[in-house]
């Protein structure tokens, strides 16, 4: 067992002897096992023990043996108490899941604190057949049909390649003690009816599950790594600017489904979006928008648009005769001026500076504002003009306008009011130069 740890060890490279290593240990017969591996192995350890309090005095039974294990190693042991039940009822998460995050963030201010090159647990092989199953049944993608991975960023898991049975029978024949949780006997929780009733089941069928599985998941390790690399030449395609992705639709329409649900899932959107999406852009649909908590996806003429969604309050802003304003999207720089130049930039304005009515208001549009646009007679409502030149939604949303005594004088950085537009009778100017922040 031990060589087959080590060489286990050194295949993945998971650490070496020069690494200083935080130990997860619950007092369990596989924590304590791994445990008894890396210091025969030479490793540098510390233990860490997590008391969920679920279990009376079983638990602080538990927390006094870990103790003692860490004394007779001589290495730091680090205990910490969970009001769990109050964190999963506070989260409105299960009891497990609330464990879960409970050490795991623990777990973590420890390592960046205590300097330490990763955090080891004790999942084993039948560990990962069980996280496959419950993800199978719950619903998964590629990664989660593969199981547990040795090494998870600074979370790694060196008896992956051990079986249940063979980590017992080494702790029986070393004479190793063990506390055994109560609790793994109940099936109420989903892994624990996984465990004791599912696998038994599937095992009845194939008596070599473990290993089976184990080349089905370096399988599926294989295409999780073959779609990495889809997604990636996916992505290579898409637009960037400023804060917006802009996609072309024909893009979508060559890339497989799994591979767009992959692409489009750190934004939120999952595969009935995705979809839906594919159904507006095969039926030539434009207008459609599907929404996450932080994020927006725009069809819009040929394109999709993923933009994030303002959480924040606009607030309204003034501008007096001459100075600067930041709003979190662009800044203005305004004063009068002599230089009566027409410009055609439309970040850069200038108006008739005796038709204006100071302060200025800056805000967002809203429905039923109007304007005079440059160039025509008479009056367009803002909607319709953004219609016309054809702003999406995404841009849509971001649109300021100026006003003079509560009369639009310019849509910022589209088109301003040909009322207050420079003739041959001004005299000064107001100059406005806009910037994106």
């Amino acid at each position: 067992m031990l060589e087959k740890f080590l060489a286990f060890v050194s295949e993945q490279k998971l650490f070496t002897t020069h690494d200083r290593l935080l130990v997860a240990v619950s007092g369990g017969l596989d924590s304590i096992v791994v445990t008894d591996l890396l210091v025969k192995g030479g490793f540098n350890i510390d233990i860490a023990h997590c008391n969920f309090q679920l279990r009376g005095s079983e638990s602080d039974e538990d927390e006094d043996f870990v103790a003692k294990i860490a004394e007779s190693i001589g290495c730091e042991f680090y205990v910490k108490r969970f009001d769990t039940k109050l964190y999963a009822e506070k989260e409105g998460v299960s009891t497990q899941m609330a464990a879960r995050e409970l050490r795991y963030y623990w777990f973590e201010q420890l390592r960046k604190e205590g300097n330490y090159s990763a955090i080891i647990t004790a999942h084993h092989a039948n560990d990962s057949i069980e996280t496959a199953i419950f993800n199978f049944v719950k619903g998964t993608g590629i990664a989660g049909l593969r199981g547990i991975k040795p090494n998870n960023d600074q979370i790694i898991r060196p008896l992956l390649f051990a079986k249940r049975e063979d980590i017992t029978l080494y702790a029986k024949e070393n004479k190793i003690k063990w506390r055994e949780d109560s609790s793994n006997t109940s099936i109420k929780y989903s892994r624990n009816f996984i465990r004791n009733k599912i696998v038994p089941l599937m095992k009845e069928i194939n008596p070599n599950l473990e290993d089976t599985f184990k080349v089905t998941s370096e399988r599926m390790l294989s295409l999780e790594l073959l779609l990495q690399r889809a997604v990636e030449q996916f992505k290579s395609k898409w637009i960037v600017k400023g804060e917006d992705i802009y996609i072309e639709t024909k893009e979508i329409q060559q890339a497989e489904l799994v591979v767009l649900e992959e692409a489009l899932k750190p934004f939120g959107f999952n595969i009935d979006q995705v979809k839906s999406l594919l159904v507006s852009i095969k039926n030539g649909l434009s207008g459609k928008v599907l929404e996450t908590h932080d994020y927006r996806l725009n069809l819009d003429r040929g394109q999709v648009i993923i933009s994030g969604v303002k959480n924040k309050a606009y607030k309204e802003y003034t501008l007096k005769q001459e100075g600067e304003l930041k709003t979190g999207d662009f800044s203005l720089s305004f004063k009068a001026i002599e230089d009566l130049t027409i410009t055609t930039d439309k970040n850069e304005v200038k108006f008739d500076f005796d038709k204006l009515t100071f302060p200025l208001k800056l805000r967002k549009w809203k429905a039923g504002d109007a304007f005079q646009p440059l160039g025509m007679k008479g009056k367009k409502k803002l909607s319709d003009f953004m219609i016309d030149e054809k702003i999406p939604l995404n841009l849509k949303e971001r649109i300021f306008v100026l006003l003079s005594d509560n009369k639009v004088v310019w849509v910022v950085g589209h088109r301003m009011d040909d009322r207050f537009k420079i003739t041959s009778e001004t005299r000064n100017a107001y100059h406005i130069i806009m910037a994106y922040d």
